[in-house]
């Protein structure tokens, strides 16, 4: 076979069912190979190779699965890497594949190639793989060592590039099996019952989980314990759903109202699989209570960031199932605090849209939000129910992530509703696919929060820097004439009363969407509901 061929032949092993991407020079002869042999891979034509990997990281976060994007070298893939970085920051498995010019080149230097770019400087400190295979042969051997590195521990993106003369040079190869993750070593058996004993000791622990626990499908047990210990749950934005976000014990993002005032309240920690970045940790000013127990499949994350007072490396699932059998039935301390939370927590006026978001998507319907004012709150005041069913750029904080990631997201679930929740900054940068998602009839439902201006930034500018301001007011088409132009539905939402009902029919109406909601005279408003600029967890009175 030729090695374009073996490249597609081992995807399909992998149970690759689709590609982002735009064909171009370098890559024009695996994409030949995709068209002759790529059967029961479709393949989704971008406007831009930034959304490429968007696109990916929405279908991976959707589904648990790996997401593919297909680019040329140089131009395309540096275009491509802010969604490698989101994947990086976020563990997110996205594989980037580009072409190359022909092997004898690579003794030039990059910047005298056509597209040049050292592409394994590039990338490699931000991917888990990068590789070049040197023969024909060696090509699936990249591909299967990709795929482990994704599927393996923590997941992450990885890059392979492929010369043209490997691409259409001859070979014989066994195409390897799918791979699978490499198992993890049980915990120790001493290491367990020490934790144990330490959370018997505490009165009113916490639960701080990661999303390495939704990796592990440990979901089911982290409710068990929760509720044999009576310990409320609080998430890193990566976790969102870990548990069910109204569970009596889910107190939601770590940086919430609920779960900041839990955190004060706790007289120990048991920290499930979290990376403390400076995202959930406020910059690391968040200071756990202690003894802080931290558990990880990862032993480099053991003490990282935060120094422990005990700690458990092994399988999470496994680790517990042994918590389980080992910890005694917590006591009733936590009820009347939790109450007392709670309804000081609901009591507050709700959040522009998203009770009327949440009051219409059924439970599995899939939400993408882009870094907004509102888009903000998402995480402590929009609950979900199940993992995958919230996407957001969480650690990276691509501007421009929702609408892609929606693309690829619904591709992924076509049974199922997509929303993407965008400000009017965000969305343009990725409005262009708008006519991917009609090429393909992709019935995703967009939102634009109309505010004309980079509001979180323009209230940040005048908090830093004396009420001064530069460039944070936008000039924006009329968004409802420019979906109309691609063929898509579109309408404007004037008066905030209307909103469920208009989203409720356009959903129904299962096509390609966008709903305008101007918000420029409620800026000020929309300033004073953002949490990260409030000296205090926000509770708004």
């Amino acid at each position: 076979m030729k090695g374009g061929d073996i490249l597609i032949e081992c995807l399909k092993a992998q149970g690759v069912r689709c590609i982002f991407g735009m064909p171009g020079t370098q890559n024009i002869k695996i994409y030949d190979s995709l068209l002759r042999r790529g059967t029961g891979i479709e393949h989704f034509l971008v406007r831009h190779e930034y959304s490429a990997t968007h696109m990916a990281d929405g279908f991976a976060r959707s589904t648990g699965e790996i997401g593919v994007a297909l680019t040329v070298p140089g131009p395309g893939a540096s275009n491509a890497s802010t969604g490698i970085l989101e994947a990086f920051t976020d563990c997110v498995p996205v594989l980037l594949i580009t072409g190359q010019s022909d092997s004898k080149f690579y003794t030039k230097h990059p910047s005298k190639m056509f597209h040049g770019l050292d592409q394994m400087q590039f990338f490699k400190p931000i991917t888990k793989y990068c590789a070049i295979p040197k023969t024909v042969e060696e090509v699936p051997v990249v591909v299967e060592n990709a795929f482990r590195a994704m599927r393996s521990g923590r997941p992450g993106p990885a890059v392979l590039e492929f010369p043209m003369d490997i691409i259409t040079g001859a070979g014989n190869v066994t195409v390897p099996p799918r791979v699978y993750p490499t198992p993890v070593p049980p915990p120790d058996d001493a290491d367990i019952k020490f934790a144990a004993k330490t959370l018997n000791r505490a009165k009113m622990p916490i639960l701080f989980v990661g999303a390495a626990l939704i990796h592990a499908d440990a979901r089911e047990e982290l409710r068990q314990l929760a509720e044999k210990l009576n310990a409320p749950v609080i998430v890193t934005r990566c976790a969102k759903g870990a548990l069910h976000e109204d569970h009596p014990l889910a107190l939601r993002n770590s940086n919430g109202y609920l779960a900041r005032q839990g955190m004060q309240i706790a007289d120990c920690t048991l920290a499930i699989g979290p990376r403390f970045t400076s995202i959930d940790t406020r910059d690391w000013s968040f200071e756990p209570s202690r003894p802080l127990i931290q558990i990880d499949a990862d032993d480099t994350e053991i003490g990282r960031e935060y120094p422990c007072d005990v700690n458990v490396v092994g399988d999470l699932k496994l680790t517990l199932q042994s918590l389980l059998e080992e910890v005694e039935v917590g006591s009733g301390h936590w009820n009347k605090p939790l109450h007392r939370l709670r309804e000081k927590f609901t009591a507050q006026p709700p959040m522009p849209l998203l009770p009327e978001i949440r009051g219409v998507l059924p439970n599995d319907a899939i939400l993408s939000v882009d870094v907004h004012s509102i888009g903000y709150a998402s995480f402590a005041e929009y609950p979900i129910y199940q993992p995958h069913k919230f996407l957001y750029p969480c650690i990276g904080i691509a501007l421009g992530y929702a609408f892609p990631a929606a693309i690829g997201a619904k591709i992924a679930h076509p049974d199922k509703s997509v929303v993407c929740f965008s400000g009017d900054g965000g969305f343009m940068m990725g409005a262009g696919e708008l006519a991917t998602a009609m090429m393909y009839g992709i019935n995703v439902v967009t939102i634009v929060v109309n505010d004309n201006a980079l509001t979180a930034i323009k209230g940040s500018q005048r908090q830093s820097c004396n009420g001064r301001t530069i460039d944070t007011d936008l000039l924006n088409p009329d968004f409802v004439e420019f979906a109309r132009s691609f063929g898509a539905y579109a309408v404007r939402v004037n008066n905030p009363a209307d909103f469920k009902s208009v989203l409720q029919d356009v959903l129904a109406m299962n096509t390609p969407a966008l709903i305008e909601v101007p918000m420029e005279d409620k800026q000020e408003e929309l300033i004073s509901t953002i949490g990260w600029m409030q000296p205090q967890p926000l509770l708004r009175e």
